[in-house]
């Protein structure tokens, strides 16, 4: 799951100088009063899918750092089984590492099996070129809300 847009509001965590203050529950704010505020919707669609047995797992372009701190402040990092957080494009590469990882655990997950939530489409071509076809999920414009999320995940992957 995509962060910037899509778990918060904010859309580039990057560029929000730290550190990071807890406002009030699922609201953080830096010390120039920029705040970033959870998004429930998100929150309840992870906690949904990791009920049903889905590992979780951040992919994001951004500073670690800042993400990792926003992550923390919002009561958000314990949502996520790995993070792949970099500052670089290259989400496929990281998808790449966490499915190895798996790999090395014993647990096998196939292309097919995989579901990318994203608020921009700039990365699944890549991701689908490296990694196979993956279910992309592209929220606020394609997929309306995570409730229409949840139904399509539960059609195409859970085959109910």
């Amino acid at each position: 799951m995509d962060l910037d847009g899509v778990l918060w509001d904010n859309l580039d965590i990057s560029s929000v100088p730290r550190p990071y203050f807890k406002v009030a529950d699922g609201v953080i704010e830096n010390r120039e009063g920029i705040r970033i505020t959870l998004n429930n919707e998100a929150v309840n669609f992870v906690k949904w899918a990791r009920e049903n047995g889905a590992i979780v797992a951040t992919m994001s372009w951004n500073i670690q750092e800042n993400a990792l701190e926003a992550l923390e402040k919002l009561d958000a990092l314990d949502l996520f089984d790995y993070q792949g957080i970099e500052y670089n494009p290259r989400k496929y590469e990281r998808l790449l590492n966490i499915i190895s990882i798996l790999k090395g655990k014993g647990i096998s997950i196939e292309p097919n099996d995989v579901v990318y939530v994203d608020d921009r489409n700039i990365h699944i071509d890549e991701m689908r070129k490296y990694v196979g076809n993956i279910l992309f999920i592209h929220i606020w414009k394609e997929v309306k809300d995570f409730d229409e999320a949840r139904n399509i995940v539960i059609s195409r992957i859970m085959g109910d």
